[in-house]
């Protein structure tokens, strides 16, 4: 027996003599089993020297390749067969016994004639290469992997779940309100943004006229499918939250029940495509992954766009999606107004050590957010790259903008936490403007070297490669195929490298080195020498005919100071309510400043804070109190002025709809000091539109429609306060609340609150007897919202009244009916004195004293004792039989009431 395992650790010694392959080795066939294979296990090393198909990586060093060279006769060299274990996940192991298998194949129609050979009838087609089965593990291992059809085995959650749904926009912070400043024409139009999700709403008043009908989208619409449609493209006529970042871009919806890639064709022209939801936490390369993979590597200038998920506080590889390990895709996490990680964003690494996360944005209420708002940012930069070169931008060139041009937070460089960072739009569009972007191919063996040039006073180079990598086999425990890299080389010969992590302790900072298991790679240089540069990329190893690679570069200036926020045509605070930090971007190195604020532009100056720490690049500044008024900002460093552009300084009006009655809606708002007069604004088609302007705080209308105030002050406009609802007609009418009560001894008193004055001639009291209505007190002269009536002589028992509103066109509006129990001078009210047997008796008392009751059969006998501890005393017969009963009711001080009751 120990032959077989003597010339097994030969040939393995022979395939790699120093490398320890002993945990592959359950995968090599036994001597004795040993017949004519397909599938070898060899060293990726004899699989790229002898051109071998390499169909899944094991490690970074070991594989399992398809015997394509017996086809041609071609010796065999320093490789092993394997028995099928190969095929199944490297965490089989721990798989659900209630979940379905996915099974690969080259050739669908050959897999299911195996399958149901096997009498495995339960066989769901996904596309032209897998099928989803229902089968125990057991059957799996002996009968299903031993199919020369079956290429791998997978279990994958196809269970789709939105990963939040508040939109909490804030444009500050990814700097998409600089980039509005800096590119006015890049709006989204004439492109089309995907959102895979449920439907979003079509009346919704920020996606008006936005939609791009499809074979795929959903029959289910829901609140977070239409919050991410609002934050990729929203028209903004809610209130200032729901302005998307690319407002006429249109949107095309696609059911994510089908969490499979979609269809090109269905696709409608969208380039770019958002997926805020996430599945389970699933740490392999499984079909998902590899299906996207698969089409972006088909399809150059598609992006997809994940959520990260909201699993972070699981710690590390909190990934919630296989479909998120795929390479070619681009995964948020989310930071909030002051770019730091949320405790809920996921984490990478992924599976196989690659850095997850790429990026983040802001949302403070769920990655979902932040991956819509990158589509937003994506949506404007493929529309500003149409527009200036006539073709469209590629997905390598994409995320090579986006992660080049993103502010580093976190560790130095990337992590698993951040990625490379959070997106900068400003930035990522004058990336394109000002064409720092590289692009070329590579076959194996090759470099191509491309030359920049920095001036003198540069800082802060940051270079960054990108490809679209092939699709990895299901099941490969390294998902890289194409193995590019670069080296940056300076004026002087110094040749830097890029960030790599290590993947085994997930929290050590980057450093530099190869890297193996990315299709990302980032140099940065923090003080470059002035000259040329050489960007090597070298093909470490290509294994169709060429790839394809993408590089974008920038370089900061030294002493440069920029304000980011806010900027013209910002609010403070962005959107009425909230306080933002003011942010900045600044080269100065080892230097503070001062911050000022000007009321008048710029005459007189109010300093906010010294010794300011320039490399924060942001401060958060709380006012005092609420003002109304143009502002600018000052940033003084070392006696020179940096100021800001004339920005607004407003905030929400709170507006309320106080009454939609009889055709009228009445809306009000807050006055503020500051201001003296507010525009109204109607929704008109898909916008708002000027209607007057009024001094009040209050607004009436008849239309039905929309309606929106913005405060007016320094010959300018405020922040648009929340669009008022649409409501049912007379859901508001008039009546806040109305309610009677017994009034010292011997009166009802009857109170009213109502919403609004408007139109009303007259009040009515109106009291109700044996159904006879009777007006007993009215108010003609209205100036209160809030009144009350007495009725001096009420009956011992129940009192019923209700109010009535006469408007001035003699229309009525009534209030609910109003009643209460007048005891008179009894000391107790008993009702219903007939009632049913499940029913309950109510006890009222004059004044709370300690009583309690009994309860008498007409025998005589006493069946419920209960002491009556309040004013309002509920008490349960416990189902008494059909009949006559008599109560007695005893006080503390000894008196008595008695009466009788009848249940049936």
């Amino acid at each position: 027996m120990k032959k077989p395992i003597t010339f097994l650790l030969f040939m393995i010694t022979t395939i790699c003599l120093s490398q320890n392959a002993e945990r592959w080795k359950q995968y090599i066939e036994k001597e004795n089993e040993r017949k004519f294979e397909k599938y070898y296990f060899t060293s990726l090393k004899n699989a790229h020297h002898n051109k071998y198909k390499v169909v899944k990586k094991l490690d970074s060093t070991f594989c399992i390749v398809e015997n394509e060279s017996l086809k041609s006769n071609r010796p065999l060299k320093k490789i092993l067969p394997v028995n099928n274990l190969w095929k199944l996940p490297s965490n089989f192991s721990n798989h659900k016994e209630d979940k379905q298998y996915i099974i690969a194949a080259d050739s669908i129609k050959g897999l299911i004639i195996d399958l149901k050979s096997m009498n495995i009838s339960d066989i769901k087609i996904l596309n032209n290469h897998l099928v989803i089965i229902k089968s125990d593990s057991q059957k799996i291992i002996d009968e299903v992997i031993a199919l020369n059809s079956a290429s791998s085995v997978s279990q994958e959650s196809l269970l789709p779940k939105g990963e939040s749904k508040i939109i909490d926009q804030n444009f500050s912070i990814n700097y998409i309100n600089k980039a509005i400043v800096n590119f006015p024409l890049l709006t989204g139009e004439n492109q089309i943004a995907s959102v895979k999700d449920d439907f979003f709403d079509l009346n919704d008043i920020d996606l008006l006229n936005k939609h791009i009908p499809s074979s795929t989208q959903s029959a289910v619409v829901s609140s977070h499918a239409t919050a991410m449609a609002t934050i990729i493209s929203g028209l903004g006529n809610s209130s200032a939250l729901g302005k998307g970042v690319a407002q006429k871009a249109k949107i095309q919806s696609s059911d994510f029940l089908n969490i499979y890639p979609d269809e090109v064709t269905t696709l409608q022209g969208a380039a770019t495509q958002n997926h805020s939801y996430g599945t389970e936490i699933e740490n392999f390369y499984g079909s998902l992954a590899n299906a996207y993979d698969s089409q972006l590597s088909l399809n150059t200038v598609l992006t997809h766009c994940f959520s990260s998920g909201n699993s972070g506080l699981q710690g590390y590889k909190s990934i919630t999606g296989n479909f998120k390990q795929s390479k070619n895709s681009i995964v948020f996490g989310c930071v909030d107004q002051n770019e730091v990680i949320m405790p809920f964003s996921s984490k990478g690494p992924a599976y196989d050590g690659r850095i997850k996360p790429e990026l983040t944005a802001f949302s403070t209420q769920g990655t979902s957010n932040a991956a819509a708002l990158a589509a937003g940012i994506i949506t404007l930069m493929k529309q500003h790259y149409k527009t200036i070169n006539n073709v469209s931008l590629t997905n390598a060139q994409t995320k090579a903008i986006l992660i080049n041009s993103a502010k580093d937070l976190g560790s130095k460089g990337p992590d698993f936490t951040y990625g490379y960072g959070n997106i900068n739009a400003d930035k990522s569009l004058k990336t394109i403007s000002e064409n720092r972007i590289i692009s070329g191919n590579l076959i194996s063996g090759k470099t191509n070297s491309h030359i920049i040039t920095l001036p003198v006073n540069a800082k802060n180079l940051k270079i960054t490669l990108v490809w679209n990598d092939l699709p990895a086999a299901i099941n490969s425990n390294i998902s890289l195929v194409n193995d590019l890299d670069i080296e940056v080389i300076s004026p002087d010969n110094t040749t830097f490298l890029p960030w790599i992590l290590n993947p085994d302790v997930p929290d050590q900072p980057a450093v530099r080195g190869k890297d193996k298991i990315n299709n990302i790679e980032q140099v940065t240089v923090e003080n470059p020498v002035s000259g040329i540069y050489t960007i090597n990329a070298i093909g470490s190893y290509v294994s169709n005919t060429s790839q394809e690679y993408s590089i974008a570069y920038q370089y900061e200036l030294e002493n440069q100071f920029e304000w980011n926020y806010p900027v013209k045509n910002d609010n403070f605070p962005y959107d009425g309510k909230t306080i933002s930090p003011f942010k900045w971007n600044s080269s100065f190195s080892g230097t503070s400043g001062q911050l000022s604020i000007s009321y008048n532009n710029g005459q007189t100056w109010e300093i906010i804070a010294n010794g300011i720490n320039l490399d924060s690049e942001q401060f958060t500044y709380t006012p005092a109190g609420q003002k109304f008024s143009k502002a600018k900002l000052k940033m003084t460093i070392d006696n020179t002025d940096y100021i800001s552009d004339s920005f607004t300084i407003s905030y929400d009006l709170n507006i309320r709809t106080s009454l939609v009655c009889d055709g009228t809606t009445e809306i009000n708002w807050d006055k503020p000091a500051d201001v003296a007069s507010f525009n109204i604004y109607q929704l008109t088609g898909d916008h708002l539109e000027f209607k007057e302007q009024t001094t009040n705080t209050n607004y009436i209308y008849t239309d039905g429609k929309i309606y929106t105030v913005i405060p007016v002050f320094d010959n300018s406009e405020g922040i648009k306060s929340e669009s008022t609802l649409q409501y049912a007609q007379n859901s508001n009418c008039y009546f806040e609340l109305a309610f009677a009560e017994v009034y010292e001894e011997n009166k009802v008193k009857i109170n009213a609150s109502l919403f609004s004055l408007f139109n009303i001639k007259r009040i009515d009291l109106v009291k109700i007897i044996n159904n006879d209505e009777n007006v007993i007190s009215a108010i003609n002269d209205i100036n209160s919202k809030t009144f009350s009536f007495l009725d001096t002589a009420p009956i011992k028992g129940s009192n019923k009244y209700k109010i009535n509103i006469i408007l001035e066109n003699n229309n009525v509006v009534s209030s609910l009916i109003l009643d209460t129990n007048y005891l008179g001078d009894e000391l107790f009210f008993v009702y219903p004195t007939l009632l049913s047997k499940n029913a309950a008796l109510n006890i009222e008392t004059q004044k709370e004293e300690n009583a309690i009751f009994y309860l008498y059969n007409i025998s005589g006998q006493n069946i419920i004792t209960s002491p009556l501890l309040s004013k309002n005393n509920n008490i349960n017969l416990k189902n008494p039989s059909s009949g006559i009963y008599l109560y007695k009711i005893i006080t503390s001080l000894g008196e008595i009431q008695t009466g009788k009751i009848e249940v049936f």
